[in-house]
């Protein structure tokens, strides 16, 4: 991990005074330097997982591809605790470091790291031994490949992290190239050789995420010094912030999966396969917003540490206006094309999925609209106001979204939603105007 000093910092990424521009040249700017290789990042990392389970869809039994998918989700469950306690607290504390400090606080990490991948293999062994008998067969196939497997895939991730932590999405994006390329070629070395199945694919996709770790781990190591002294000072440090993100992350995640649930019970699942219809259509674009996200974060937390609240603020105009343009673009192409492309990709589109797709379309504007102040928030140690944001949006969000459904079915879920982020909107904007108002 090459130190701050050596990787930019924040007056070069876009801090420093410069001519007036245009939404057009600024835009233009950030892709080809840092947010191209972003979005690069994200579009190889999604796509390599979808053509591995793709692979596994069509050439496995429908019982092994459900057994793979529940893997993957156990994965992303212990992926999000690394996050919201290691990655994410990692992001934001490193800039603020001094050189000597940054290295020690890296090597904190990496111990805190493999800790944790090793307390994840004991509770993967603890849920296999569970579930050896046979009526708990099915959770047997998804715990005991992950037992041998699970600590190569995660840490893999931790060190993409550790790319996003620095704003090398270059380098980040071309190991995941070398990640993603090598898994979807062992797997169809494995159906071509007749072999796949859940086991080996887990086990490939493990041994190539180990290949790319070891490159990762012989370049950087040099760059942190693990002080065995600092490391629970660290975790703790790191807890202080990651408790507002696992809180955040707890609040999204039931705003999201909300409006599934009610439908389900007041429509039933014809109401639930045709609003997902139109949400897997809006979701589309967040592939970019994810990509921004990813290095949203450091970029912030860099021109914190580097010019203060002045320097922040002007990052955060700067993004602004072109998270605001890029999810309008986005949604009127949602609008435009929408209906055709979920007609071609599910034969289906229901009779008011347009209305649907509008709303929809609205709350992905909204969503995007603020979501710079609330990484500033985060960078000036207030990641406790995002929080407080998110949770009166999914408040009004629950309040309101029975009536809506029973009111205009299907657009009153979109709109439940609309609501709420309306509600964050304006919560978070208060914040951040209250604690930056002097700038």
């Amino acid at each position: 991990m090459t130190p701050l000093s050596e990787a930019g910092t924040a007056e070069e990424i876009e801090v420093s005074p410069v001519r007036p521009q245009g939404l057009l040249t600024r835009a233009r700017k950030l892709v080809s330097e840092r947010f191209g290789y972003a979005l690069g990042d994200q579009i190889v990392f999604s796509l390599g997982n979808m053509a591995v389970a793709a692979f596994i869809s069509r050439y496995c039994t429908p019982w092994e591809f459900g057994i793979y998918i529940l893997t993957q989700r156990s994965i992303d469950l212990i992926q999000q605790l690394c996050s919201v306690f290691l990655w994410a607290p990692l992001m934001f504390n490193l800039p603020s470091l001094e050189k000597e400090k940054q290295r020690a606080y890296l090597g904190s990490i990496f111990v805190l790291q493999i800790l944790a991948l090793l307390f994840a293999t004991l509770v993967l062994r603890g849920a296999a031994w569970w579930s050896t008998t046979p009526s708990r067969g099915m959770y047997y196939g998804v715990f005991a490949p992950l037992v041998v497997t699970a600590f190569g895939i995660i840490f893999r991730e931790y060190t993409r992290r550790m790319y996003f932590a620095e704003i090398r999405m270059k380098e980040a994006f071309w190991t995941d190239v070398a990640t993603n390329g090598l898994q979807v070629i062992a797997v169809c070395w494995l159906w071509r050789a007749h072999r796949l199945n859940v086991g080996t694919a887990l086990s490939a996709l493990s041994i190539c995420a180990i290949l790319v770790s070891f490159w990762w781990l012989i370049n950087e190591w040099k760059t942190f010094d693990i002080e065995f002294s600092s490391v629970l000072p660290d975790l703790w440090k790191n807890l202080r912030l990651g408790k507002w993100f696992l809180g955040s992350n707890m609040v999204f995640t039931v705003s999201s999966q909300a409006n599934p649930w009610l439908l389900g019970a007041l429509m039933g699942g014809g109401g639930v396969g045709a609003y997902s219809i139109c949400e897997q259509v809006v979701n589309i674009p967040r592939v970019a917003l994810v990509s921004i996200q990813n290095i949203m974060a450091p970029m912030m937390a860099r021109a914190y540490a580097d010019g203060g609240r002045p320097a922040l603020t002007k990052m955060v105009r700067r993004l602004d206006g072109i998270l605001f343009g890029g999810a309008a673009l986005f949604a009127a192409g949602v609008l435009l094309i929408g209906p055709q492309f979920a007609q071609l990709v599910y034969k289906h589109f229901p009779a008011n999925g347009r209305m649907v797709l509008v709303v929809l379309a609205l709350n992905l504007v909204v969503y995007a609209s603020t979501m710079a102040q609330g990484y500033a928030l985060t960078a000036i140690e207030h990641a406790d106001f995002t929080f407080y944001a998110q949770l009166a949006g999914l408040v009004a969000q629950l309040a309101i979204s029975v009536w809506l459904v029973h009111a205009f079915a299907l657009p009153g879920a979109a709109g439940a939603m609309l609501i709420g982020s309306a509600v964050v909107l304006v919560v978070r904007q208060f914040f951040y105007t209250r604690e930056l108002k002097a700038i």
